[in-house]
């Protein structure tokens, strides 16, 4: 028994403390003493210590609801589920608002193989359980029963819900990501089966060949998607995208362009769009131009960091570096981990002179990018679909 242990039976030692006593009132101090024993065996790492004063009370006081609770608790963080169910429900017959022992209840019956038990338990508990470890826990095992049951949509609804209550736990997340990319695998099958010639499952599979780096392919599928439905929606943008991702030579330019205008005129304010045009600028050397249509992206979408990026970097090469101030300390402000904004920020110190300013935004893009590194790649490939970020390039000077 280690520190574990101790930690999850303060989840209920309290209710002990606190909670009413239905032994006769001569009974109360002997109780006490026990109570605050078997505390300080648990804290010692005593279990069997613990146990032994944990029944004690029971013997002064058989309708101890939490003492009941806490006993089940040892036996369950020893692994004894069959013991800590049977602990776990003679305390909530004698206290059924005991909400933690519910909850260990529902986690024991899952370990012991009775899915059927355990759900209706977990469920309860996941809506009134108040301590964030525990509800973390049984929102966990609750999606496993969903797993079990093939219900993905309930799944996702409790990966939501651990979202909010522990948005960095690491275990939360991959469950998140696995839910996630499940839920999606369940639902493009289910477009294979119903509608495989449709636009719709053609910009899927675009999608899917680049994320395998094969751009002519997805462009291939694109084209086709567009010929099926030209009014679907995003449609030109990524094919737009995709054909500037393949080549850069102007003929591309001019072909993305084309795409990007397009999707302008089905939607005046994709801001996507108006931002790609600007980096097409770029590409051809018109700073002045890429500015126009960056300030015309941040009109239609004022928090949209790329955006902010681009026109730092331009307004800094047209030697306006504290125009460009004000867009990177916004894309920062935005997204404090962009490493590319760092890296513009210091040109922009740079140009005017503000060398340690500069020095410490060339330290921070720095510390970033190697902290990025381990998963850059596994990212820019799931972020595929997803507008063209801006980057530092390799020949730049660092």
């Amino acid at each position: 028994m280690g520190k574990r242990l101790y930690n999850l039976v303060c989840l209920l030692l309290w209710l002990l403390a606190c909670g009413k006593l239905s032994a006769q009132t001569s009974n109360r101090n002997e109780i006490q003493q026990h109570y605050e024993r078997a505390q300080a065996a648990l804290q010692a790492q005593q279990p069997d210590v613990a146990v032994r004063e944990f029944r004690e009370i029971l013997r002064l006081d058989p309708k101890n609801a939490p003492a009941h609770a806490n006993l089940g608790m040892i036996a369950y963080t020893q692994k004894n589920y069959a013991q800590a169910a049977q602990d776990f429900r003679t305390a909530l017959k004698l206290q059924p608002s005991l909400w933690n022992a519910t909850a260990f209840l529902g986690m024991s019956e899952l370990r012991l193989g009775n899915g059927d038990k355990a759900k209706p338990l977990l469920e309860d508990a996941f809506r009134l359980v108040q301590d964030t470890k525990l509800r973390t826990q049984v929102g966990m095992d609750l999606i496993t029963l969903y797993y079990e049951s093939n219900d993905l949509d309930h799944a996702v609804d409790i990966v939501r819900a651990l979202g909010r209550v522990s948005p960095d736990d690491p275990a939360v997340l991959l469950t998140a990501y696995r839910a996630y990319s499940d839920l999606a695998a369940h639902q493009l099958a289910r477009l294979a089966q119903v509608a495989p010639e449709s636009a719709q499952m053609h910009q899927i599979l675009a999608q899917a060949l680049a994320s395998q780096d094969d751009f002519p392919g997805a462009i291939a599928q694109y084209r086709r998607a567009l010929e099926i439905d030209p009014q679907l929606p995003n449609l030109h943008f990524e094919l737009g995208q995709m054909i500037l991702t393949n080549s850069a030579d102007e003929p591309a330019r001019k072909e993305a362009e084309k795409e990007f205008k397009l999707a302008l005129a089905a939607d005046p304010a994709n801001a996507n769009s108006e931002y790609l045009l600007g980096e097409i600028e770029w590409l051809r050397s018109k700073p002045q131009e890429a500015v126009k249509h960056c300030n015309q992206a941040l009109l239609l979408r004022p928090t949209f960091v790329d955006a902010h990026i681009a026109a730092g970097k331009a307004l800094t090469s047209l030697g306006q570096p504290e125009e460009a101030l004000k867009h990177l300390l916004e894309a920062i402000n935005l997204d404090p981990n962009n490493e590319v904004a760092y890296y513009r920020l210091s040109q922009a110190y740079k140009k005017l002179g503000r060398r340690q300013e500069a020095e410490r935004a060339l330290a921070t893009f720095g510390k970033l990018r190697d902290s990025h590194a381990p998963v850059q790649a596994l990212y820019q490939q799931i972020q595929q679909g997803s507008v063209r970020q801006q980057t530092v390039d390799p020949n730049e000077p660092q």
